[in-house]
């Protein structure tokens, strides 16, 4: 079925191509428009998490050392690099992440919410990963991992179960 976007009214229209079609001045008009479709599609939506998840990761290696002010260690380049595999699974096996931070243990925390379940997954900078599932209805659980893709896709699995994503 194709898909029909809706069009601002035809004067402006008009007026945007009248001036030889400026891309900036078009993307503009078109923005909130853009947005509404977006915010109804579960597609659109999901990737905007990973998006997000993988621009913090990017702010988090411009962390120095004491960045939350209690001596926390930045995340190095282990945890970072383990942190993108992570997403980059999450993403395959549509899990979006619901955030992304440094972790004042020294490392990378993604975290999953659904509803009042939640669940975190922590990359540590020597390279040990855990993961946790919380919620009002079951006992936490938490439990370490390898980094390999099959431990890692497990957890993912795990995760979903327990949240019921």
């Amino acid at each position: 079925m194709p898909i029909t976007l809706p069009r601002p009214p035809s004067s402006k229209i008009t007026e945007v191509y009248a001036c030889q079609n400026d891309s900036a001045q078009t993307s503009a008009d078109f923005s909130s428009i853009l947005k509404d479709l977006l915010r109804g599609s579960a597609f659109w939506m999901n990737k905007s998490y990973f998006d997000d998840a993988r621009r913090r990761l990017q702010q988090t290696a411009t962390l120095r050392k004491d960045w939350d002010s209690y001596g926390g260690e930045p995340p190095n380049l282990t945890s970072r690099e383990l942190a993108a595999r992570i997403i980059t699974l999450m993403e395959q096996e549509s899990l979006p992440p619901s955030r992304l931070l440094a972790s004042s243990e020294g490392g990378i925390c993604i975290s999953i919410v659904k509803g009042l379940s939640r669940a975190e997954i922590e990359i540590y900078n020597s390279g040990e990963i855990a993961a946790a599932t919380y919620s009002d209805l079951e006992q936490p659980l938490a439990w370490d991992l390898e980094s390999d893709e099959s431990a890692i896709k497990d957890t993912i699995g795990k995760i979903r179960v327990r949240i019921s994503v």
